[in-house]
């Protein structure tokens, strides 16, 4: 059975692309794929194809064509070429293609070939096509692609790709090596996040002195006091109890006391005893009586001592401010505290607030060389609840000791200066959570930007 050529239509070949062109050909020929290569600074390099829209010049087929063609272009004679037919056999075992038909292309006024159409077939069925057939076939249609082709080579070669995207692939260079001096050159403030609350200047912190029930709460949470208010009452059955034993105790020892006096007054009234009994009798009762009144003055002390935690258990306010609770009367009144346990603050609003926030470790040496520079820093806070009261403080201590935050993250405490009034709030958001950053001095654009990146560099190393 002879293969046939495809019924022929009339197509209009004008302004296809390279790639239309070889899909055109391939569609009115017997070839399987159609491959164009031109000569551009004395390599041949991929125009077209009509499987893809663009060939990449470092892949596997074209650095073959690439090979192959050259040989071509350099040989007088490739029919007896023996690298040459090496080539081209190592080409259909990788690629395997069955037939392939090479055709040189050239203008009018060349001496050699300006471009080669490679056509290839990929069938081994029984209705193999050979060169002759595509040769018959491409000279049915070059009379009309010939042209196409080669017009398309000279504006190729009149306005040279290659050097525009040299040119191209320099201005980018020049770009990226401006846009690193830039980076590397331009010093911008350094500003590292910080995290905290307002705490107030002036405060009394209340704690239970001793373990104790909450008897009675005499105020409520954000009241205002005079100094000397009562505020809470505490009570311990322990500390009554032991008050009682001490108390009887001393009042056991008093009696005792009294009545070895009565005895020794009696003693020494005239008798018919004799002296020598009388003295020793006397001599012993002085000593019963002076350990008697150690015992007295014990108790005496322990009693006052107890007297003085039961008055403590009566707290009173030592300023004048506002009460700040840390959790409601019904929850608080008849619970057991423990010694040292806080129960609540007495703020001094009128002396006004500062920020305690939080400084990751590793970021407290910038904020110590920026000290050290002796300029004043300063943080940019905000409100988290109501983002839109900001300001900007001053730091006024960095603490020398590292502790670990809620997260269990080894942060650094600062404190900075808050305004005595922030604008666009009436009330003054004691123990309100505060976000912002710290100035740390100046350092390059890049490493601003890529902070993060070079820190984790500096761990490693």
């Amino acid at each position: 059975m002879t293969a046939t050529i495809p019924s022929q239509t009339v197509v209009s070949t004008d302004e296809l692309t390279p790639y239309q062109l070889c899909h055109h050909i391939v569609a009115h020929t017997r070839a399987d794929r159609a491959l164009w290569f031109a000569r551009r600074q004395n390599q041949w390099v991929p125009m077209g194809s009509s499987v893809q829209s663009e060939i990449a010049v470092d892949s596997p087929v074209a650095r073959d064509w690439s090979s192959i063609l050259s040989h071509i272009h350099e040989s007088t004679e490739t029919s007896t070429d023996t690298v040459f037919q090496n080539q081209l056999d190592r080409y259909r075992e990788t690629s395997g293609a069955q037939t392939i038909l090479i055709l040189p292309l050239r203008a009018k006024e060349a001496t050699g070939a300006t471009s080669f159409l490679v056509l290839e077939t990929f069938d081994s069925s029984a209705q193999q096509v050979d060169s002759a057939d595509l040769q018959a076939d491409w000279e049915s249609i070059s009379h009309t692609l010939a042209p196409k082709l080669q017009r398309a080579v000279d504006q190729i070669q009149t306005s040279p790709p290659r050097l525009k995207r040299q040119s191209s692939r320099a201005i980018w260079a020049v770009v990226f090596a401006v846009v690193v001096l830039i980076l590397w050159v331009v010093q911008v403030p350094l500003r590292l996040p910080v995290e905290g609350s307002l705490e107030p200047i002036h405060q009394q912190r209340l704690f239970a002195p001793t373990a104790a029930r909450v008897v009675t709460v005499h105020v409520e949470d954000g009241q205002q006091v005079e100094q000397g208010t009562l505020l809470i009452e505490l009570r311990s059955d322990e500390l009554d109890l032991q008050t009682q034993m001490v108390a009887g105790n001393l009042a056991t020892a008093k009696a005792e006391l009294a009545g070895r006096r009565t005895i020794r007054s009696d003693r020494s009234t005239p008798s018919g005893s004799s002296n020598s009994s009388t003295d020793s009798s006397g001599l012993q009762s002085s000593t019963n009586e002076l350990v008697l009144r150690e015992r007295i003055r014990s108790y005496e002390k322990q009693l006052e001592l107890l007297h003085s935690v039961q008055a403590s258990m009566s707290i009173r306010s030592t300023v004048q401010g506002q009460v700040r609770r840390w959790d409601e009367e019904e929850t608080l009144v008849g619970r057991d505290v423990f010694q040292g346990q806080w129960l609540f603050d007495v703020v001094d609003s009128s002396a006004g607030m500062i920020a305690d926030v939080e400084l990751a470790e590793q970021h407290v040496g910038h904020v110590l060389q920026a000290q050290s520079e002796s300029q004043p820093l300063t943080c940019r806070l905000r409100l988290r609840a109501q983002p839109d009261v900001s300001w900007t403080g001053e730091v006024q201590q960095i603490a020398s000791a590292v502790h670990p935050n809620a997260e269990q993250q080894p942060v650094v405490q600062l404190s900075a200066t808050v305004p005595s009034t922030l604008e666009g709030i009436t009330d003054q958001p004691m123990g309100s959570t505060v976000v912002g950053d710290v100035e740390a001095g100046r350092r390059s654009l890049a490493y601003v930007l890529f902070r993060p990146f070079f820190d984790s560099l500096r761990e490693i190393w």
